[in-house]
């Protein structure tokens, strides 16, 4: 292989800090499979013209091999299948997407994609104990934190299975749009507490991106990760709603009571009513033609 050869081969290696450091205490560096570096070699990306929307069913090859090069990971082939393919409802997913106009197509750029979780005893070891305090901390109201506490299973939380963007894209603010995007569709679902991610402990560059966005380090789980037969740990990072939230679900979680009191006066109070109403209606008939049958 001559020097040009090698140099080239340099070059389009990919680099991620969500691989582990190796002995030399260097990032293991990836070779492209995705087909948006060759659709975007020499062109110059104009950020006003990136757009964002849902992956689809279309997109599932490109994804799985953006994974690859992303994460350390093999992620089975079924997630993908159940996010992109079936379309189950317990998934929400968005992209940065870009249109080639020379070739007719549209590349990703960047994607998210979270899974919705209950808030239980599992998600309380996962994130830590302590959170508790903070979730209780953010209800500003007795009757939801007893509600909260003896239903959890009521409550839900995102959680953000990943996050990546293309080498090509980095400083774009397209990572920052999708993490808000997830945090803005979150809040807008009543009784959702929070957003929480892991990230192996030496991912720096990402723990540092997450504490900018809001998110805290709330708990460390030991050898969560195994990557070519090691194990690494996972900093779980989270980001509880504010009491804004929680008056938001106050608000769709009184609507939803007096929904059924509503239920309950049409349905219950005003038939019996209705009925009693008829029954001394019918008794006083009754003594009105007696009394006329006598006189």
């Amino acid at each position: 292989m001559n020097e040009s050869q090698k140099e080239e081969e340099k070059q389009i290696l990919l680099y991620s800090e969500c691989f582990p450091l190796n002995e030399n205490k260097e990032r293991i560096k990836v070779k492209p499979i995705s087909q948006v570096h060759k659709l975007l070699s020499g062109i110059q990306i104009d950020p006003n013209k990136i757009y964002y929307k849902p992956l689809g069913p279309e997109h599932f090859e490109e994804v799985k091999n953006l994974h690859k090069e992303w994460f350390p990971i093999d992620y089975p082939e079924e997630i993908f299948a159940n996010i992109l393919l079936h379309n189950q409802g317990n998934y929400v997913t968005q992209a940065a997407f870009y249109f080639i106009e020379g070739e007719n197509k549209e590349v990703i750029l960047g994607l998210i994609m979270c899974e919705w979780r209950y808030v239980d005893k599992f998600f309380f070891e996962f994130v830590g104990d302590n959170i508790l305090e903070e979730i209780n901390k953010s209800i500003d109201y007795e009757e939801e934190v007893q509600f909260f506490l003896s239903k959890q299973k009521f409550y839900t939380s995102n959680y953000i299975l990943s996050l990546g963007v293309i080498d090509e894209c980095r400083k774009m603010n397209i990572g920052t749009n999708l993490i808000k995007f997830t945090f803005n569709y979150a809040i807008s679902v009543p009784f959702c507490v929070g957003v929480f991610l892991n990230v192996i402990v030496d991912n720096f560059s990402g723990k540092k991106f997450y504490e900018k966005n809001g998110l805290i380090c709330s708990n460390r789980l030991k050898d969560f990760y195994v990557i070519e037969d090691k194990k690494y740990d996972s900093d779980v990072y989270v980001r509880i709603f504010d009491r804004e939230k929680k008056n938001l679900a106050k608000k769709y979680y009184n609507s939803f009571l007096n929904w059924k009191q509503n239920l309950f006066r049409l349905f219950i109070l005003k038939p019996f009513y209705f009925f009693v109403k008829l029954f001394l209606i019918f008794c006083l008939c009754r003594c009105f033609k007696r009394k006329i049958k006598y006189d």
